[in-house]
């Protein structure tokens, strides 16, 4: 691992074109006083790290992402470098990937309602943490709590999204249906769980039913998936199809929440439907305002994190990590890197 205060250089993982990467010496980021430096621990690899090595991310089509680029944006790390009392060098922290312009009235609500926000790893060329080093603003930094390792402390950027879902819902309880059995669906069920809901998780074959069972839910197969009859759906799978689901699936007067992008857009969808069934639809990105919230319920062990991570790759073994990441029949839903 290079030293902060000496180095000039550092390794960085680009993605140059769709289904090719390398790593390359790259100058260490400089950083301003309302900034600081981290030493990057561990990454966590997802869906969207799949997509934007594919090309098929909605953001190529917007003219928000473009190769090369540097990408990681959950991650894991320790101070290197700050001129912030409240951040001192060696200090734990996760990182918030989602940098607002700061001036806009989107930004006076929420960092991800402003239309030029850097999405760090993801989105307008912020460079990501598959890295030796990362710069991040200071309020985009958030301490760990004591006693909770790096390594599972990764999971906080993906659980704000999963508990920003959760905390959409408007029903006191009843029976709520996952689907997607990946990192933010599994966080889901298991914040749902701990908030008293009866939590069924639809798969797609008998391994990811299996998988589901040992993480104490059970699983709902393709042709036993509910009509009409759950009070909630969560859709974490970001598939068209997996869209027109939750909308067969939950009841009259009962609640969408949108997880998953779909990396096309629907063909059709049914506005009557919702109308004269009296539902309700929230579309959430991210949970900015959440990390905290986040990091507790992983220390608590309400996010159990030895039921999500399923390998850790040394950096050099990325090629090795992404595989398995798209191999559906792996273990457990989330992959990381440690740098």
């Amino acid at each position: 691992m290079t030293n902060a205060k000496s180095a000039v250089t550092m390794k960085a993982l680009f993605i140059t074109a769709p289904q090719k990467w390398e790593i390359v010496e790259v100058p260490v980021p400089e950083i301003t006083k309302d900034e600081v430096l981290i030493r990057v621990g561990y990454v966590g690899l997802c869906g969207t790290d799949l997509e934007l090595l594919n090309g098929k991310h909605p953001y190529f089509s917007t003219n928000n992402a473009s190769y090369p680029m540097q990408i990681g944006h959950e991650m894991s790390g320790t101070i290197a470098q700050s001129t912030n009392a409240a951040l001192p060098v060696g200090t734990e922290v996760i990182m918030d990937p989602i940098v607002g312009c700061g001036n806009c009235a989107g930004c006076k609500n929420r960092a991800t309602w402003c239309q030029e926000r850097i999405e760090i790893g993801v989105r307008r060329g912020g460079p990501g943490a598959l890295a030796e080093f990362v710069k991040v603003p200071v309020g985009n930094a958030y301490p760990i709590p004591k006693g909770l390792a790096l390594r599972d402390a990764t999971l906080a950027e993906p659980a704000v999204t999963a508990i920003a879902g959760v905390s959409r819902i408007k029903a006191a309880g009843g029976r709520a249906l996952v689907i997607g059995d990946g990192t933010i669906g599994i966080i889901a069920a298991q914040v749902l769980a701990h908030r008293g809901w009866e939590v069924l998780i639809a798969v797609l074959g008998e391994r990811s039913a299996e998988r589901v069972k040992a993480l104490g839910f059970k699983p709902v197969m393709p042709n036993e998936m509910p009509s009409h009859s759950v009070n909630v759906v969560v859709e974490a799978a970001g598939t068209n199809r997996s869209i027109k689901s939750s909308f067969q699936a939950v009841c009259a007067g009962g609640e969408v929440v949108l997880l998953g992008v779909p990396d096309t857009p629907m063909e059709s969808f049914d506005v009557a439907d919702v109308v004269l069934r009296d539902l309700s639809i929230y579309g959430v990105l991210n949970g900015p305002g959440r990390y905290k919230e986040a990091l507790t319920l992983i220390a608590e062990g309400v996010i159990k994190s030895p039921k999500i991570i399923d390998q850790v790759f040394p950096f050099a073994q990325f090629g090795d990590a992404i595989a398995l990441l798209a191999n559906p029949d792996r273990k457990l839903p989330k992959v990381l890197v440690s740098m």
